[in-house]
């Protein structure tokens, strides 16, 4: 707790600091507005998490003072929080509280804002000193920062330490509009009024910002048979994936999917031996995707479950002896695995094509094993 003194000197310093930025604000001459162009920017009021009564200044005094930093560095668009802040309450509440970089990029799609500024405090008993935490989000999860975390006494200099913030969070700010101009072949130049302009960024989703992952995929397989007289063909298969984020890049589905096996293999008496198995198989998944840049992933699942079919045995093309072997014919109901792993690359936000190399084996009295290919089409939410 703060002694009675120090809680009239904080009292004193805030009056002054106030009035001096009243005064400052009433000289300063008018400025004409931002270019729509320029980035959208929202600075939020910081959390207050020191469980305390003693620092209800801090999160209105920092806000402005990087507010007034940032408006002394660059030319941008601020934008109301009071329009950002049920967004923001929303989002939160669906998190446990926490704002990582999904929920920072989900908040600056869902208010249209390209640069998002936001932080928390927390109180150091041992040290009596506050900690202050920036985050800076600039509407993608690859585009998440967390600057260094400033540490002040509880003492005099507090209100030092938001204009320690400003001052890292400009440098930060800095180093985006640099690249900005980098990506434009350009250098970054100053305006008439000495300012940078900020420009706008992709809001579009990666793949770190879905939760659910359903594919359609098209393509063909081919029976593994250790038989040099089996000619073994080529036959097609349809597959739908459905995958939901449960932890981190672990993922839980259901597969499904629709093909049949096929070998021949010729006979003495000119005649073709054909052995065909359709089936429809079905599993429970567990995939480990990983997402090694915002519009590439890495799909791996391991599927377990059951198939049924019909298989067919019969001759074609017999001219003679076709009684020695009479076309057969079974149902067939039996354990079954599959393995996919896969390329996925993100086209829209919400659809992406991807590659998966397939490998399934049906179990009977003899497991069927079976190896393939499919082109898969993929919407995500």
């Amino acid at each position: 707790m703060l002694h009675f003194s120090r809680c009239v000197m904080i009292a004193a310093v805030v009056c002054a600091t106030a009035l001096g930025a009243a005064k400052k604000q009433k000289e300063a001459p008018t400025e004409s507005a931002p270019s729509p162009e320029a980035a959208r920017v929202a600075i939020l009021l910081y959390d207050d998490k020191t469980q305390t009564q003693n620092f209800g200044y801090m999160p209105g005094s920092l806000k402005e003072a990087i507010t007034q930093s940032m408006r002394e560095k660059f030319e941008f668009n601020e934008v109301d929080t009071e329009n950002v802040d049920p967004i923001v309450a929303t989002i939160k509440n669906a998190n446990k509280g926490v704002i990582g970089p999904r929920e920072a990029s989900e908040i600056c799609r869902k208010a249209n804002v390209d640069i998002l500024i936001f932080g928390e405090f927390t109180f150091i008993e041992e040290k009596n000193a506050v900690s202050i935490r920036t985050r800076i989000s600039l509407g993608s999860t690859d585009k998440f920062k967390e600057l260094a975390a400033i540490e002040n006494p509880v003492d005099a200099t507090i209100f030092q330490a938001a204009d320690k913030v400003a001052t890292d969070i400009v440098e930060e700010i800095t180093k985006v509009a640099k690249e900005q101009q980098l990506a434009k072949d350009s250098a970054a130049e100053a305006d008439k009024k000495g300012k940078t302009t900020l420009e706008k960024t992709d809001k579009a989703k990666t793949w770190a910002d879905t939760n659910w992952m359903v594919s359609a995929g098209m393509g063909a397989q081919i029976p593994m048979v250790a038989s040099e007289k089996a000619q073994m063909v080529l036959r097609p298969i349809a597959n739908l994936n459905a995958d939901y984020r449960l932890v981190g890049a672990w993922h839980v589905g259901v597969v499904a999917s629709y093909g049949d096996l096929m070998t021949r293999q010729a006979r003495a008496n000119a005649s073709t031996l054909t052995a065909l198995m359709g089936h429809f198989t079905g599993a429970l998944t567990l995939g480990y995707f990983i997402d090694f840049h915002p519009r590439w992933r890495w799909t791996n699942r391991l599927g377990l479950g059951y198939y049924a079919g019909r298989f067919r045995m019969y001759q074609e093309n017999c001219q003679s002896n076709c009684d020695d072997v009479p076309d057969t014919t079974l149902r067939v109901k039996n354990p079954a695995l599959i393995v996919q792993s896969g390329i996925h690359f993100l086209i829209f936000s919400y659809l992406s094509v991807g590659l998966e190399a397939r490998y399934q084996v049906l179990y009977d009295g003899t497991p069927l094993q079976a190896a393939g290919g499919l082109l898969t089409l993929t919407t995500m939410f």
